[in-house]
C-alpha cells in the first residue's frame, strides 16, 4: 500500500496581523502560525487541505477552520468523485448555518483546495484561488482551476486582483457552490503534490516554485525554500502551503 512523507506550513507573514489560513492532513487540522515547516508521514489514503479565509481577523480564520473541521470530518467521501462535490457543498450549508447563529460573521468566507489519495486514484478539487500543482517529470502542472473573472491571471506574475467568482460563503444568504473536481492517476513515484494558498503564489513565481521542486530531495526541503522564497520577497499575505510525495518502497522481486 501507498504511504506518504507531506512537509506543511502555515503562517500569517509578515504584514498580516492575523492568520486566517487553515489546513488539515487527514483528520488534523491546523490553524495559526507554525514557525518552521512540519513533516508526518501517512499510511494508505491520505487527504489534503488548505482554506484561505475571508472576513477580517477572526472572522476569517473561523470560516477556513469550520470548513476543515467539516470535511476532515468525511474524508472518505472526499476520494470519491462521485461524492466529492456533495460534501464540499455541506461544509459550505455548514458555514452559512454557523453565520446564522453568530450576526457578526455574516458575509465571512473561504477558498477551498483538497487532493484525496488512494492507491488508485488522486481526486483535486477547489473553490476559489487556492492552488493545487503537481510536478512530474520536471514540469510544473496547475490541477486546480481558478475562480477569478476572466482575464485575471498573469501567467507571468501575481494577480492584479484578488476578486473571486466563487468562494465558500462570503455572502449574507446561502449560494451553492460547484467545486472543480479532477481524477487523475494516483502520485506515482518521483512525482510531488504542491497545495498553497495565495500568500505563496502572489509571492513566488510558477518557475521560482517548479525550481525549488527540481532542486529538492524531500518534501521538507521543498517546503524549506518555498517559505523563504515568500518571505524574502514580502510575504504580504498569510502563507499556507502543503508538499507531499511517496514514501513507500517499492518491493524488490
Amino acid at each position: 500500500m501507498p504511504s506518504w512523507t507531506i512537509a506543511a506550513f502555515t503562517n500569517r507573514g509578515r504584514v498580516r496581523p492575523n492568520n486566517e489560513d487553515a489546513i488539515a492532513i487527514d483528520n488534523r487540522v491546523l490553524t495559526g502560525d507554525l514557525d518552521a515547516p512540519i513533516v508526518m508521514e501517512s499510511p494508505n489514503g491520505c487527504c489534503l487541505l488548505i482554506a484561505d479565509g475571508m472576513g477580517g481577523h477572526a472572522h476569517g480564520a473561523m470560516a477556513s477552520q469550520a470548513v476543515l473541521d467539516y470535511l476532515v470530518t468525511a474524508d472518505d467521501r472526499l476520494s470519491d468523485p462521485a461524492s466529492c462535490a456533495e460534501v464540499v457543498e455541506e461544509a459550505n450549508q455548514q458555514l452559512f448555518k454557523l453565520m446564522s447563529e453568530h450576526e457578526e460573521a455574516i458575509g465571512m468566507g473561504t477558498t477551498l483546495v483538497g487532493v484525496a489519495l488512494t492507491a488508485d486514484r488522486m481526486v483535486t478539487f477547489n473553490v476559489g484561488d487556492s492552488r493545487c500543482y503537481l510536478f512530474s517529470r520536471g514540469q510544473l502542472v496547475q490541477l486546480s482551476s481558478d475562480d477569478v473573472p476572466e482575464g485575471g491571471n498573469d501567467p507571468f506574475g501575481p494577480r492584479r486582483s484578488h476578486a473571486l467568482t466563487q468562494a465558500m460563503g462570503g455572502n449574507s444568504f446561502l449560494v451553492p457552490v460547484e467545486p472543480h473536481i479532477s481524477v487523475d492517476p494516483p502520485l506515482a513515484h518521483g512525482e510531488t503534490l504542491l497545495l498553497c494558498s495565495d500568500g505563496l503564489t502572489d509571492m513566488v513565481l510558477n518557475q521560482a516554485i517548479g525550481d525549488s521542486l527540481r532542486n529538492s530531495r524531500t518534501p521538507l526541503q521543498s517546503a524549506r525554500k518555498l517559505v523563504a522564497q515568500a518571505f524574502a520577497a514580502g510575504a504580504r499575505d498569510n502563507i499556507s502551503l502543503i508538499v507531499a510525495c511517496r514514501s513507500d518502497v517499492r518491493s524488490v522481486p
